[in-house]
C-alpha cells in the first residue's frame, strides 16, 4: 500500500472524527477532546492490529448468523466470512488476550476499510506469529505434524506450498482438523493413504475448534480436497 494510505492511517483518521464538540470551558475542552482522541485512535489501532485471518469449518459463519439474527441482530451485524476451498471458509478474528472475536461486516464501515484491505491485513498478521513450513527433507517419505499454535490452520495461506508439493514430486498432502493442528504428508509413505483420512476424521471430530476432515493437496497454485 502506498506511503501514507495505510489501514491505520485510514482507520485512524475515521477516529478522529468521532469527536464532537461539547460544552464548558475552550481550553479544557479541547484538552479533554485531544485526549479522547488519542484513545480512540489508540484504540482502533490496536484492534486492527489484532486482527487475524483464520479459517473455520464451511457453514462456521452462517450457523452463528443464524443464532444473531434469531436474537435480533442487524442485517449487517453477521459474520465477514468468504469462501476459501471444499470444507473451508476464511472469517477474521480479533485475537485478545482471552479469546477471538468474529470481525463483523459492519465493522468494513465502521473502520472505513474494504474487504481486500482487511484481508490482506489479516494474512499478513497471522502469518507472522506462525512457524516456517516444514522442509521437504523432513516431509519427505512419511508425515510431520507441525508444533501445535493458536490459528496454525491459517499456514495453508502461506507462500511456499507450490514449491515444497514440488520437492515432493507433486505427492504433498495437507490437513487442517483443528485451528491448532497441521498435518503435513508425503503421499508416498506407507499406508498413508487408508491411515491418514481416518486419523484426521479423529482429530476433527475431538477438537474444539474444528476446522476440516478433509485431507488438502496442490492443484493449479489451490488447495484441492481429496475426495
Amino acid at each position: 500500500m502506498a506511503a501514507g494510505k495505510s489501514i491505520f492511517g485510514k482507520a485512524l483518521g475515521f477516529a478522529a472524527g468521532l469527536m464532537g464538540a461539547g460544552s464548558g470551558d475552550a481550553a479544557a475542552q479541547a484538552t479533554d477532546e485531544t485526549a479522547a482522541r488519542a484513545q480512540a485512535e489508540a484504540e482502533h489501532e490496536r484492534i486492527l492490529r489484532s486482527l487475524r485471518l483464520v479459517f473455520r469449518d464451511a457453514g462456521y459463519a452462517a450457523h452463528r448468523n443464524r443464532i444473531l439474527a434469531d436474537r435480533g441482530a442487524q442485517p449487517d451485524d453477521v459474520i465477514f466470512t468468504t469462501p476459501y476451498a471444499k470444507g473451508l471458509e476464511l472469517i477474521l478474528v480479533a485475537d485478545e488476550p482471552t479469546t477471538s472475536k468474529p470481525w463483523m461486516l459492519r465493522d468494513l464501515d465502521l473502520y472505513k476499510v474494504t474487504q481486500d484491505e482487511i484481508m490482506a491485513l489479516g494474512r499478513r498478521q497471522v502469518l507472522a506469529i506462525l512457524p516456517s513450513l516444514p522442509p521437504a527433507e523432513a516431509v519427505a517419505g512419511g508425515v510431520v505434524m507441525v508444533p501445535k499454535a493458536d490459528y496454525l490452520a491459517s499456514l495453508m495461506l502461506a507462500d511456499g506450498w507450490d514449491e515444497l508439493d514440488a520437492a515432493l514430486g507433486g505427492n504433498l498432502l495437507v490437513a487442517v482438523p483443528s485451528d491448532d493442528v497441521l498435518i503435513v504428508a508425503d503421499a508416498r509413505a506407507a499406508d498413508i493413504g487408508a491411515k491418514l483420512p481416518a486419523f484426521v476424521k479423529a482429530q476433527f471430530d475431538d477438537a474444539n475448534r474444528s476446522v476440516s476432515p478433509l485431507v488438502y493437496r496442490r492443484q493449479g497454485g489451490a488447495w484441492m480436497a481429496i475426495d
